[in-house]
């Protein structure tokens, strides 16, 4: 019936809400029309860049049955962005949300991580998994902006005991140039506004035809490893 996706309020600046727009363009290629919720009542993130995205106060309780309610009337896939803390707060307000009963009116919850080189960064998204469970799936997005090398996530106990479980997707995503992601951050800018037909004013950098061919490969790189858990993303039939 409805497949609702969110990003862990892990650790800031881990990419979460990166990740959440290579999945809201990815989607749109391939003629999914995902409603977006901005539940980062802090940054606005999501807003930023898809300006169409519906805001929601997070600190009420209400807010709850606007995601409830969108799915079981009429929105079959809907994207959340959450904010980011390291704290409790959003995972005990997410909690709220009454898992089972959606699940057999054939909800269901797709969990959407990402993780650096950071142990913090794992450990946040690990309290999240110790709390949700089997209730929901998990794509996980390793972030190598900080190093190849993710020793937290590839490597403990847990983390192997996690991927073992639960079986979580996972999509890598390559450092790209932080003059590049400076220069899309500023103008609020998605990757594929650089590369589709200019609805959006770029500059002078992002117009170059060698930027553009990087960007370009970057962004193939994604949506390739994304190709084969389609399935998985889109609304249930």
């Amino acid at each position: 019936m409805a497949t609702i996706l969110f990003t862990a309020g892990a650790k800031g600046g881990t990419g979460k809400s990166t990740a959440a727009r290579f999945l809201i363009t990815y989607l749109r290629e391939h003629g999914f029309d995902p409603l977006l919720l901005d539940m980062d009542d802090e940054n606005r993130t999501l807003s930023r860049f898809f300006p169409e995205a519906i805001q929601v106060e997070i600190k009420k309780k209400s807010s709850h049955d606007v995601l409830v309610e969108r799915a079981l009337n009429g929105d079959s896939l809907i994207l959340a962005d959450l904010k980011a803390g390291t704290g409790r707060e959003v995972l005990d307000w997410w909690l709220d949300i009454p898992f089972d009963e959606l699940s057999n009116l054939q909800v269901r919850f797709i969990c959407v991580a990402s993780i650096t080189s950071s142990p913090d960064s794992v450990q946040s998204f690990f309290n999240w998994v110790s709390a949700l469970r089997d209730r929901v799936a998990y794509i996980i997005f390793k972030n190598l902006k900080d190093g190849e090398y993710l020793p937290d996530y590839d490597a403990s106990d847990e983390a192997l005991e996690f991927r073992e479980k639960f079986a979580p997707f996972h999509i890598t995503l390559p450092r790209l140039d932080e003059e590049y992601v400076t220069e899309l951050e500023r103008l609020d800018l998605t990757i594929a506004d650089v590369l589709s037909p200019r609805s959006k004013e770029i500059s002078m950098l992002l117009g170059q035809l060698m930027v553009r061919a990087r960007l370009r490969r970057f962004q193939q790189n994604v949506y390739d490893q994304l190709d084969p858990i389609i399935n998985a993303l889109q609304p249930l039939s």
